[in-house]
């Protein structure tokens, strides 16, 4: 088995066979003998070997993967050879002889161009890129400035996300030109005969220099103060969404355990816990809201941590605090769901009770109406309201639990008047469910021909809510009459009435009995 050796390539950590490693070094020390006797040889020989280590990164398979020999023959053969490169200060010219490596580089490259820059070098690098010229690319982010200024956000974008070209490799990528040996080494020449014609240029105008100087001074300043403006606009923004995180956390914490007045009410404050009090058992609750907590609290504490990185520059990574915060929310998430389908038993079957009372009646109408007091008392006692339908209300002391009852007014059949009373509710079984109706309470009173109905049931505290209800159905014979009194209106349940009148006006009027349901009578 052939040893691996490990080398550092321009920065980059590689791990190499021996006889990949031979050919690479034999090919290094070609390309440094060959340039050693250069002035910008030491330049060249740097980015050739830049260049290297990006296209063994490029072709590796995968990250751990060790560089062999047919890898180093690829690369060397997309490099070109440096024996074959005719030194342009002794033959004047490129021309045929030049290397003929083979070039399956990649397509071009979008960078910031600094040797063609008035702010930034985007619009140099957009020109390269797209082989225009970089001053139309600046008359349109001129003439977009004056259209709403978003040219300059397009611009600071761009200034911050595009890498600045500063190795001949990358600025060969930005023209779409080979990076090979002879092309490296023909940028780097070009760049040094460039650098050494500026600097003669600017001994002999002091002026020009100064004016250029000054000038990229200014636009440098500009820079400067519109890249710290989008900082500070970032970390406000920032700091806003932690506030906010804090206050998430701060508010889901007191609503869970303690309790703020942050429902439909302003006498009364509970926690979420209270609420489930009724339903569930303590133990029960109390995971569940340790649960919950968790489910809500990992992911807004780490959208704050993140943020506070963001803000303040901060790079440390710390996985093992990753991994526990993550597996403590799945597992958060494994007690909601378990609870949840525990409790959710309670309520899988349907349970019924009924009684029938016969109404003995001293003449041929019956008064109905509401029990005002009930109504009165339940009103002063009310402290929250838990259902879509407004149906259900929790008392100030949790002491009890009132649900609104139903009323029907049906044909009895015979010449009897009837009142039925049906209770139901829910449980693990039918068997359950019909004992849990023994535990809903519900009363009215029949005074001579006055029939006063209670217009809630209720349950007392310490038994478990299993939305129960109560149906109370009215059988009056044919040929009977029935005043309603105004405020019955209010319980009125699907009533049927032969003249179709709503329900909500059907009350504070005499109504006879028919085969076919309730007739208004007239009024004189």
């Amino acid at each position: 088995m052939k040893k691996a050796i490990k080398i550092n390539l321009n920065g980059s950590i590689f791990h190499i066979d021996e006889d990949a490693y031979e050919m690479l070094k034999k090919y290094l020390d070609a390309i440094s003998r060959h340039f050693s006797n250069k002035e910008e040889g030491e330049e060249i020989l740097r980015d050739i070997e830049s260049r290297i280590a990006e296209l063994f990164q490029e072709k590796k398979k995968k990250e751990d993967e060790i560089i062999s020999i047919s890898l180093v023959k690829e690369v060397i053969e997309i490099m070109g050879d440096p024996e074959e490169i005719v030194d342009p200060v002794e033959d004047g010219t490129r021309g045929s002889g030049g290397t003929q490596s083979t070039y399956t580089g990649r397509s071009r490259r979008l960078y910031r161009d600094p040797e063609n820059s008035v702010l930034g070098g985007v619009s140099g690098g957009l020109g390269a890129y797209f082989s225009i010229d970089p001053l139309i690319f600046r008359i349109l982010f001129l003439v977009f400035f004056f259209f709403g200024g978003a040219s300059i956000l397009v611009y600071l974008i761009l200034w911050i996300v595009l890498p600045k070209a500063e190795t001949a490799a990358q600025k060969l990528e930005m023209h779409g030109e080979p990076v090979n040996v002879s092309n490296i080494e023909k940028k780097v020449r070009e760049e040094y005969e460039a650098t050494k014609e500026n600097v003669k240029k600017a001994a002999n105008s002091e002026t020009a220099k100064k004016t250029k100087k000054a000038a990229g001074n200014v636009f440098s300043e500009i820079g400067k103060i519109l890249i710290l403006f989008v900082k500070v606009m970032l970390i406000l923004i920032g700091t806003a969404f932690v506030i906010s995180g804090i206050g998430i956390i701060v508010g889901l914490i007191s609503g869970t355990f303690i309790g703020l007045h942050v429902f439909p009410f302003s006498d009364y404050s509970f926690s979420l816990g209270d609420l489930l009090v009724p339903f569930s058992d303590p133990v029960s609750i109390t995971l569940l809201m340790i649960a919950l907590t968790l489910l809500f609290l990992i992911p807004v504490i780490a959208m704050i941590y993140g943020l506070v990185k963001l803000i303040f520059g901060i790079r440390t990574r710390n996985r093992g605090l990753m991994i526990g915060s993550t597996m403590l929310w799945f597992v958060a998430l494994i007690m909601t769901v378990g609870i949840l389908a525990i409790e959710t038993g309670n309520y899988s079957d349907n349970g019924t009770s009924r009684t029938k009372t016969e109404l003995s009646l001293s003449s041929d109408t019956l008064f109905v109406s509401l029990n005002e007091l009930q109504k009165r008392e339940f009103e002063d006692d009310l402290a929250f309201d838990f259902d879509m339908d407004n149906q259900w209300y929790l008392t100030e002391d949790l002491d009890r639990i009132y649900g609104q009852v139903d009323l029907d007014i049906e044909p009895s059949g015979n010449r009897e008047a009837w009142v039925e009373i049906e209770k139901r509710s829910k449980g693990k079984n039918r068997e359950e469910a019909e004992r849990n109706t023994a535990d809903v309470t519900y009363n009215y009173r029949l005074r001579g021909n006055n029939l006063e109905l209670n217009p809630y049931f209720f349950i007392d505290g310490g038994i478990k809510w299993r939305f129960p209800r109560v149906e109370i159905t009215l059988e009056i014979p044919e040929g009977k009459y029935v005043y309603l009194d105004t405020e019955i209106r209010e319980i009125l349940d699907d009533v049927d009435n032969v003249d179709h009148i709503s329900e909500w006006r059907m009350g504070g009027k005499l109504w006879l009995m028919t085969g076919d349901g309730l007739k208004l009578v007239e009024e004189d």
